[in-house]
C-alpha cells in the first residue's frame, strides 16, 4: 500500500511539472504569427455570434463560441516575454455591453482593452490550440479537431466491437448520438472531454484485464480533465471507461469487481480534484492574487442552488434527451429480456446500476453549474444512457437465442 501510495504522488507530481513546463513552453511560441491567425480567426467567430446552433435550432444543438473566443483571446494576450506568468494567469477580452466574438474583435484591432485575469483554471485547452493557431487559423482547426475526433470513433469502434461484440458496440455509439456528440467535434471548448474519455475507453479495451493499469489510468485522466477542460462535461472521463471496464472484465469475483468500480472513480477523483487545487495553490504563490479564495467562492456558487431546487439541474438536463427514442429502444429490448433472461447478469447490471447514477449525483452536487449549462452538461447522461442500454442487453441470453436460430434453420 505504501508503495502504491508514493507511485501515485510521484506520477501526481510529475503531471502537474508536466503541465507547467508544456503551458509556459508554448507560450514562448512566435507571437506575430499567432496574432495574425487569430485575427483571420475573428471574421468567423463574429458572423457566427457566441451561441451558434449546428443542424438545428435547439439548444442541445448549440455551439459554444463564446468560449472558443475566450479560448483565442487568451492566446491572444499571452505575453512571449513573461511565459511562466502567462501560464499561470491567462487574460482575456472584456468589453462591457459587448459579446465575446465582438471583444475579441475589438482586442485585435485596438492597441488598449481591458483584460481580466482568469487565473483558477489551468486552462490546458488554451495552451493545446496555441501551437495550431502557428500554423492555422480556427476555422481550419475545427475541421482538424473534427477528423481527429472521428479517427478516435472509429479506433474505439473497433475496438469496442472486438471486446464487447457489435450489440454493446452499437448500443454505446447510439449513447453518444443520444447527447449530440458531434456537436463537440466542431467545438474547441467541447472538444476536450469527450475526446479524453473516447482515449480512456479505447485503453480500457486494451488493458481492462489489468487492474493496477486501469486504475492508474483512471488517476492521470482525472488529471489531465482538470488541465485541458473548462468545467464542461468532466465526469465523461470517469464514468465511459469504467462502463467499459466492467463490461469487458468479467473473471473477477463481485467483490473485487465492486472494489475497482469504487477505487477507479476515487481514485479519478483525487486526481482530478487534486489537480484543481495545486493550480489554486501555484497561482496563489506565484501571481500575488488570492487564487484559493476565489476558486473557493466560486465552487461554493457552482455547488448552490439558491433560485431553483437541486433536482431541477437533473430535471432541466434530462429534458434535453430525446426520450422518445430512447424509451423505444428499450421497449424492443423488453420482450427478449421477458423471454430470454439472463439471471448471470444481475452482479454485472448491479455494478452498471450503480455506474449509472453518478450524472444525477453530479447535476446534485454542481448544482448551478449543471442548471445554467445545462445545455451542454446534459452530455454527461450519456454514462447513464449507455449504462441502462448495457444493463438490458446483459438480461438477455443470446446464447438461448442463437441456439434457437440455429435449431430452427
Amino acid at each position: 500500500m505504501k508503495k502504491e501510495i508514493i507511485k501515485y504522488i510521484i506520477v501526481f507530481f510529475t503531471l502537474i511539472g508536466i503541465y507547467i513546463i508544456f503551458s509556459t513552453a508554448v507560450s514562448l511560441l512566435p507571437t506575430k504569427i499567432i496574432k495574425r491567425n487569430i485575427e483571420v480567426s475573428t471574421k468567423e467567430m463574429v458572423k457566427d455570434g457566441d451561441y451558434p446552433c449546428g443542424i438545428i435550432t435547439k439548444k442541445q444543438y448549440q455551439m459554444d463560441n463564446f468560449t472558443d473566443a475566450l479560448i483565442l483571446s487568451q492566446n491572444f494576450s499571452i505575453n512571449s516575454n513573461r511565459p511562466f506568468h502567462s501560464a499561470l494567469n491567462p487574460r482575456f477580452a472584456h468589453v462591457p455591453g459587448t459579446n465575446l466574438s465582438n471583444a475579441l474583435k475589438l482586442q485585435v484591432e485596438l492597441s488598449d482593452i481591458h483584460l481580466i485575469d482568469y487565473p483558477r483554471y489551468w486552462h490546458g485547452n488554451t495552451f493545446l490550440l496555441r501551437p495550431f493557431l502557428l500554423f492555422t487559423d480556427y476555422s481550419v482547426i475545427r475541421w482538424v479537431l473534427y477528423v481527429i475526433s472521428s479517427l478516435f470513433l472509429l479506433v474505439l469502434g473497433i475496438k469496442l466491437y472486438q471486446t464487447l461484440g457489435m450489440i454493446k458496440t452499437i448500443a454505446f455509439f447510439l449513447g453518444l448520438l443520444f447527447v449530440n456528440i458531434f456537436i463537440t467535434q466542431f467545438s474547441i471548448q467541447f472538444f476536450i472531454s469527450v475526446n479524453l474519455s473516447l482515449i480512456a475507453c479505447i485503453l480500457m479495451c486494451n488493458h481492462f484485464n489489468n487492474r493496477k493499469k486501469i486504475l492508474l489510468f483512471s488517476f492521470i485522466f482525472g488529471s489531465l480533465t482538470a488541465y485541458l477542460d473548462l468545467l464542461t462535461t468532466p465526469l465523461l472521463t470517469c464514468g465511459l471507461p469504467l462502463i467499459v471496464y466492467l463490461s469487458a472484465e468479467n473473471e473477477d469475483s463481485f467483490k473485487t469487481r465492486l472494489s475497482s468500480l469504487f477505487r477507479f472513480a476515487f481514485l479519478w477523483g483525487i486526481g482530478y480534484s487534486f489537480t484543481w487545487v495545486s493550480k489554486w495553490t501555484l497561482g496563489t504563490i506565484f501571481t500575488e492574487k488570492n487564487v484559493f479564495r476565489d476558486a473557493f467562492d466560486t465552487v461554493l456558487f457552482r455547488t448552490s442552488s439558491e433560485d431553483f431546487s437541486r433536482f431541477d439541474s437533473i430535471i432541466s438536463n434530462f429534458e434535453l434527451l430525446p426520450v422518445f427514442f430512447i424509451s423505444l429502444i428499450l421497449i424492443l429490448l423488453f420482450p427478449l429480456v421477458v423471454l430470454f433472461f439472463n439471471r448471470k447478469a444481475i452482479k454485472t447490471n448491479l455494478l452498471l446500476l450503480i455506474v449509472a447514477t453518478f450524472p444525477f449525483l453530479w447535476f446534485l452536487f454542481a448544482a448551478q453549474h449543471s442548471w445554467w449549462h445545462w445545455w451542454f452538461t446534459y452530455r454527461i447522461l450519456a454514462i447513464s444512457i449507455i449504462a441502462v442500454f448495457f444493463i438490458f442487453i446483459n438480461f438477455i441470453s443470446w446464447n438461448r437465442i442463437n441456439t434457437m436460430i440455429n435449431r430452427k434453420k
